[in-house]
């Protein structure tokens, strides 16, 4: 049965979808891999942001749908300055991810 459920994961990739929407790849907490369509993501005054980009760490509130989940609300929980700052680390955190997904 279809719910809403709150879980933590860090987005491993993003891909476009129509004009304004994502599709959003996570690794999380309680529910493993998951694929989650962020809808408006892409327009200029989404209330997402930033926060749904590929190395972010977030709170999501999500819908259970049929084959994709539905991003409700996101919160950032950290972006990985760090990594992000070092090319090399950036290289390596990449090659990481691709591996995950």
């Amino acid at each position: 049965m279809p719910g809403l459920y709150r879980d933590a994961g860090v987005v491993l990739r993003t891909i476009k979808l129509g004009e304004a929407d994502r599709i959003v790849t996570l690794a999380t907490a309680s529910h493993g891999k998951v694929r989650a369509v962020a809808k408006g993501v892409r327009k200029t005054k989404s209330r997402f942001g930033s926060r749904l980009e590929p190395m972010s760490h977030v709170s999501l509130l999500m819908y259970e749908g049929r084959e994709l989940d539905i991003v409700t609300q996101a919160e950032t929980l950290g972006h990985f300055r760090s990594i992000r700052e070092d090319l090399d680390r950036m290289g390596r955190a990449q090659s990481l991810l691709e591996v995950v997904d």
